[in-house]
């Protein structure tokens, strides 16, 4: 399978859209450090922007890369064992391609949660050094994990509906 070359597939657009939305809440993470920096001077702000910052950027480069890295390196690709099942059939190497394009959907919405994390995060911390009480975001932070975790579960079985059949 992996001495295959695929055939290349452009991401879904809701891959791109996700993506988008993902830069957007980083970026709008950033400009809320920069707001509670603005009052507190604390350069402990700049903390979590930058490393969601650099979170996003591996991932965005997996995904720009997906092929390469797949036909080069697959030992550093985990991918989920629909893609495999979807190779042992009759499904061709057309679908297989679709599928794997399909897969990278479901890392640009860890894109669009982590950029979330990341401004809910910047936020939770300058409002906190700024009113020195406790995170009035905890709960925010579970809720965002768990809507992760599901809606990763369910593109995963999207997949799985669609090609596996």
């Amino acid at each position: 399978m992996a001495n295959r070359t695929l055939k290349r597939y452009g991401l879904e657009g809701a891959a791109k859209a996700l993506i988008a939305i993902g830069l957007l809440l980083t970026i709008l993470s950033w400009i809320a450090g920069f707001y509670y920096f603005g009052i507190v001077g604390k350069t402990v702000l700049f903390i979590v922007p930058f490393t969601f910052t650099c979170i996003l950027a591996i991932l965005l480069l997996a995904i720009r890369y997906r092929y390469t890295l797949f036909e080069k390196y697959p030992y550093l690709m985990n991918l989920p064992s629909i893609f495999y099942r979807i190779g042992a059939g009759k499904k061709g190497p057309d679908n297989q391609s679709k599928a794997f394009s399909m897969i990278f959907t479901v890392h640009a919405l860890v894109i669009a949660f982590l950029g979330l994390l990341s401004l809910v995060l910047a936020i939770s911390i300058g409002s906190g050094i700024k009113g020195s009480q406790a995170s009035p975001f905890l709960y925010a932070y579970l809720a965002i994990i768990a809507i992760l975790v599901v809606s990763v579960l369910v593109q995963y079985r999207r997949i799985y509906i669609r090609f596996a059949k």
